[in-house]
């Protein structure tokens, strides 16, 4: 019995940790553009507690791009609509041809937020997102 308690436990143990570095995953690379995305879809007004957790695990990860570190920090500085300096860094990824098209687009969909996106925005997030 105490094998099969230790061995239920041991389970738990590696599926968590099997989530978490899929999350973590999801979040680098590509994964950052998905999430901020997935956010931006559902976003009224500003952004839950949960997704400013998501939102500051993508500003903290040295290993994402400065483009998705600039758009996860202005999401959650969102009060209604992107604040003066935000719009002003979102507005220098809109104008990166480096940049890749999904980040110069969310970078304009953050940047003309009006407290909720438009139906226009949605489906280019959806779009991002699958």
């Amino acid at each position: 019995m105490h094998t099969s308690v230790n061995n239920r436990i041991f389970q738990l143990f590696l599926i968590v940790s099997i989530c978490v570095f899929t999350t973590q995953l999801s979040i680098a690379g590509d994964g950052a553009i998905q999430s901020m995305a997935n956010i931006m879809m559902k976003i009224n007004h500003y952004p839950s507690d949960s997704e400013k957790k998501t939102l500051g695990d993508i500003v903290n990860d040295k290993s994402t791009s400065e483009h998705d570190r600039v758009m996860a920090q202005s999401i959650i500085n969102l009060q209604h609509k992107a604040s003066p300096a935000d719009k002003e860094k979102l507005s220098k990824i809109m104008n990166d041809k480096s940049a890749p098209a999904d980040a110069r687009d969310l970078a304009g969909i953050i940047h003309n937020l009006n407290h909720t996106p438009s139906e226009g925005d949605k489906a280019r997030l959806e779009k991002m997102i699958h």
